[in-house]
């Protein structure tokens, strides 16, 4: 008899809410995420449709996990990545993406919380700087105190060959 091998899980696999995962979403109170503005060293790049953002991380080979910063707007369908500030110039023209900097607000999940339908964590920031006690008991106040793991430019080139294949908007 073949043993059936289990494939580590994909990005890919989270463009879909799980049945467990939409019911504790749609729990959560109001106070469950909360504004935070960007700039600062911190720029979101938010790419849609979702389905093409989670194609590009995959094509990175990055595992699914915490540590990478990264949320879904399910509402929307957009995935959005916390990167490096400064890289404007990168993504300016390119369909389906949009940077959000200085000026800017995020919706993002409050500490200890999977966030709401508008903004839940599929790979929470790097654990060690978030219990770290630098932030208030909510959570960091600006983006700028959020770990940014992804390379801009790696990024860039997944979410351009990721269009290509998924279709950008």
């Amino acid at each position: 008899m073949v043993k059936s091998r289990k494939c580590p899980p994909m990005w890919a696999d989270l463009c879909v809410l799980a049945p467990g995962t939409a019911a504790e979403l749609s729990g959560t109170p109001g106070s469950a995420s909360r504004l935070l503005p960007c700039g600062a060293g911190r720029d979101a790049v938010v790419i849609t449709p979702m389905v093409r953002g989670l194609a590009a991380l995959d094509s990175l080979d990055l595992p699914v996990g915490d540590g990478l910063a990264v949320l879904a707007d399910h509402v929307h369908g957009e995935l959005i990545v916390i990167v490096e500030g400064g890289h404007l110039p990168l993504w300016e023209g390119m369909p389906g993406v949009r940077v959000l900097s200085a000026g800017a607000w995020l919706l993002v999940p409050v500490r200890g919380s999977y966030g709401t339908p508008a903004a839940a964590w599929l790979s929470r920031p790097s654990d060690d700087r978030l219990g770290s006690g630098r932030f208030t008991a909510g959570g960091p106040t600006t983006l700028a105190e959020v770990p940014a793991a992804l390379d801009v430019e790696q990024l860039r080139d997944a979410v351009l060959a990721a269009g290509q294949i998924v279709g950008a908007p």
